[in-house]
């Protein structure tokens, strides 16, 4: 017999004769919620006003170190949007350690050498350089962050590199309709206030090295920074390190900068299409007015917000994706700043659909202010938020993340511990309550960026000739307020 044949007759007598198919139970009932622990936090404060937020996790010798400033993109001049990100990059491209100029790649291996990496952000309100380390070197890594932050060298060449590599980012972005959707309906939504700039080619090739030199030393003060170290190290332990690493930062005598956006102030139509022409899909973004940062209503606007886009089994996923099959995903996101606040829906569909996923998502958004939420509905839409707050509880990066997004956001961070429990306590008809007071129809704003032409009659559906207006995406400029809207 062949060798081929003689392995499949093998094969085929080894398999065994198939049994009656056996009844599989129902999956057993969910047990009772476990306590989630939130670590106590200690707030210190050195002679120089630098903070010191504690969030102890001993038995793990691992430290996640966060220098949080309290500024970002709101402090960005209004024609060099971008340079609070661009300052914040470059903290780790080169600094002064001892008395001798260090590169970025140098400084890259010294951090790889602590068994960490250097990793920033900038935000609203918020820039930060973190690293988790294990503990034994902690101080080490403390005094690698210390002279990053205060002794950036901010060179030219090193601007030069990462405009290059941010013009190429925002190349790709501004040929994607999701993208040019989500910055249209930023600025379209905040319009001249500074939460609704955005960088762009222009604002980042107006950024010079002498720019971030003087937003550094106008910003980075010790007395606007809070440091977060989260894992395995007690309140003495984190003051004497901090102490060693910053205390003698001077603080200057002048005042620190305060910089803070204006309310929204859309000046545009109801429904605005930015036409791409030859676009493969159509973006649509829907967006709705949210309450202000440290207003009461910010736990059941979570709640709302997450029963309506918040993970695939909320709202407009089900109705948009699930029943319909007109995208691959439909979802939101909410942002709150002390002038204010805004939600939004997203998705991507064929063009010809985009008008009928815009109305599903005012809709639904309709809908949940005039019913209650079924509880059950309610009750697993809650459970995905504690969820989502336990999980990020699991790591020591995580739960510094926790802790600084509450510092920036000007709350105190002690209040993590009630965060569960206020979650759990929201009502569906807190729900309803919140979706009329702050979602109602005529606040509603509408952004589609895709192909006019090949929407054909589907614009229509979008509203009436005085309310939808055309905006070829060759007009588009993100750095007016108007969005170049004639």
């Amino acid at each position: 017999m062949p060798l081929n044949l003689l392995a499949a007759a093998l094969i085929v007598a080894a398999i065994p004769t198939l049994a009656a198919p056996v009844a599989i139970p129902d999956a057993p009932p969910p047990g009772p919620a476990q306590p989630i622990g939130v670590p106590t936090l200690t707030t210190q404060t050195l002679g120089n006003g630098l903070r010191i937020v504690v969030a102890p996790r001993p038995g793990l010798p691992l430290v996640t170190a966060q220098v949080l400033l309290l500024a970002g993109r709101e402090a960005d001049p209004a024609d060099k949007t971008g340079l609070a990100a661009m300052t914040t990059t470059l903290l780790t491209r080169g600094a002064r350690r001892g008395d001798q100029p260090v590169d970025a790649a140098t400084l890259a291996r010294q951090a790889e050498a602590l068994g960490g990496t250097l990793d920033t952000a900038t935000g609203w309100r918020s820039s930060l350089v973190g690293m988790t380390v294990t503990t034994p070197r902690l101080p080490a890594a403390l005094a690698l962050m210390a002279d990053v932050v205060r002794q950036p060298l901010l060179a030219a060449d090193e601007l030069d590199r990462e405009r290059a590599r941010a013009l190429d980012g925002l190349r790709v972005a501004l040929d994607s309709p999701g993208s040019v959707a989500g910055l249209a309906a930023g600025r379209a939504w905040w319009g001249d206030s500074a939460y609704g700039r955005t960088a762009t080619p222009a604002s980042l090739g107006r950024l010079t090295a002498d720019d971030l030199r003087a937003f550094h030393a106008a910003q980075w003060r010790p007395d606007r920074v809070v440091l977060v170290l989260a894992g395995d190290v007690d309140p003495a332990g984190a003051r004497a390190l901090a102490q060693q690493a910053f205390g003698d930062w001077a603080r200057p005598a002048s005042p620190p900068p305060v910089s803070q956006g204006s309310a929204a102030a859309p000046t545009l139509p109801p429904v605005l299409w930015v036409d791409m022409p030859g676009s493969g899909q159509s973006a649509v973004v829907v967006s709705a007015p949210a309450e202000p940062q440290g207003h009461a209503d910010e736990v059941v606007g979570d709640v709302a917000q997450t029963l309506l886009g918040g993970g695939y089994s909320a709202r407009l996923n089900q109705v948009i994706r699930i029943e319909r099959g007109l995208s691959y995903g439909a979802f939101g996101g909410s942002e709150a700043h002390p002038a204010g606040g805004r939600w939004n829906g997203q998705a991507q569909t064929k063009h010809a659909s985009a008008a009928e996923v815009a109305q599903l998502m005012r809709d639904a958004v309709a809908r949940l202010t005039r019913e209650p939420a079924p509880a059950a509905e309610l009750a697993a839409r809650q459970a995905s938020l504690v969820g989502s707050f336990a999980r990020r509880l699991e790591t020591t990066a995580g739960l510094a993340g926790l802790v600084t997004g509450e510092v920036a956001a000007g709350r105190d961070p002690a209040a993590l511990k009630g965060r569960v429990d206020a979650v759990r306590a929201v009502t569906p008809e807190q729900v309803r309550d919140y979706a009329a007071r702050w979602w109602t129809p005529a606040s509603l704003r509408v952004v589609v960026a895709g192909d006019w032409a090949a929407a054909g009659d589907g614009v229509k559906a979008l509203g009436s000739a005085g309310e939808v207006r055309r905006l070829p995406k060759s007009a588009l400029d993100l750095d007016r307020p108007d969005l170049g809207v004639r």
